[in-house]
């Protein structure tokens, strides 16, 4: 039953021996009033910012998510994906070289959707930036994503096409110079309710707790890792742990180091290199080492493979890519 707002506030911030977690029926009204801007500024702030100082149990990041995909912008649900990929922590030491991934699972004839957003004054390198110089033109509406896709196989929508009141909480950050659940809630929301979903994080513990969360819609297949700078791209240079949930069972895989060298931070960000690897034109360490093993990853997911078929199958794509296109060419 919903509560004025301001019960909400008083449950999680009443103290240490007062205060106790949110259920999901009242995690669920919580937000529901946030992203329906029924509560005052001071309160949101507050509401987001107790939450941010212990942070979320499964059980309120399960409500916060129905509350989300309730509230998406209904035009949405016309698009067909058949794997949904989440694009929100931009890249600061590498270039996004996930994409590259992304556009070899399309050439395979996979529809992905790509969401993400950005936060003003980060230093980031976003998906939305890359994508153009990589052949995906930006859209600007529900309707040219709905072409695009078709088209092409994939597109790209910012959070602000799908779900407006949770983009503006994000952006919060350059108030707060914290993030809050919005970052986790915004991976989590697969608009379309893709069969697949691919989320990647940054913080230890993170994929355990999107796990839990994973598993309450059984009619999803996740895979959830620790990606590089939180994104879901897997870092050759170490093993990486995916956590596949598949009708509300989680399994941990193990992908192993494909690295055979270490590679040092870019000095500059420039997406033209990633069209120059994809082309053949020069040699990237991290970055091919990178595409293959992300690859590999959402390979496992999609196609219920063992982590060595899934890395033989992806080196075999990378190498008999048709690099004398741009990566999203068709």
């Amino acid at each position: 039953m919903q509560q004025p707002f301001s019960e909400y506030i008083k449950i999680i911030g009443k103290g240490q021996k007062g205060a106790r977690s949110l259920t999901r029926e009242e995690a669920y009204y919580a937000m529901k009033m946030v992203l329906a801007n029924e509560v005052t500024g001071d309160q949101r702030g507050a509401f987001l910012m107790l939450l941010r100082t212990r942070e979320e149990t499964p059980e309120e990041v399960i409500g916060f998510v129905d509350a989300c995909r309730e509230l998406i912008v209904p035009d949405v649900k016309r698009l067909k994906p058949s794997l949904d990929v989440g694009c929100y922590a931009g890249k600061r030491r590498q270039l996004p070289w996930y994409l590259l991934s992304v556009a070899l699972l399309v050439k395979q004839g996979e529809n992905v959707l790509l969401h993400g957003a950005h936060e003003p004054g980060s230093g980031r390198l976003y998906a939305s930036v890359a994508l153009p110089t990589l052949g995906l033109p930006e859209v600007s509406s529900v309707a040219e994503a709905e072409l695009q896709l078709s088209q092409l196989g994939v597109t790209y929508l910012d959070l602000s096409h799908l779900l407006p009141a949770l983009d503006t909480i994000i952006k919060l950050r350059e108030v707060f110079s914290l993030r809050s659940c919005a970052n986790t809630l915004a991976r989590l929301l697969n608009p379309t309710e893709a069969k697949y979903a691919i989320q990647g994080v940054y913080h230890m513990h993170l994929d355990h707790k999107h796990c839990r969360v994973n598993e309450n819609y059984p009619s999803i297949n996740a895979l959830c890792f620790r990606g590089d700078g939180g994104d879901p791209e897997v870092n050759g240079e170490r093993e990486t742990e995916l956590f596949i949930t598949r009708n509300g069972e989680t399994k941990r895989i193990d992908l192993p180091v494909v690295a055979d060298k270490w590679a040092l931070k870019d000095k500059r960000m420039d997406v033209q290199v990633m069209v120059d690897v994809w082309q053949g034109k020069q040699r990237h360490v991290y970055g091919e080492q990178s595409v293959v093993a992300t690859l590999a990853s959402y390979l496992v997911l999609l196609k219920n493979a063992e982590a060595g078929d899934a890395l033989a199958e992806a080196q075999h794509l990378w190498k008999h890519r048709k690099g004398e296109f741009l990566p999203f060419h068709q």
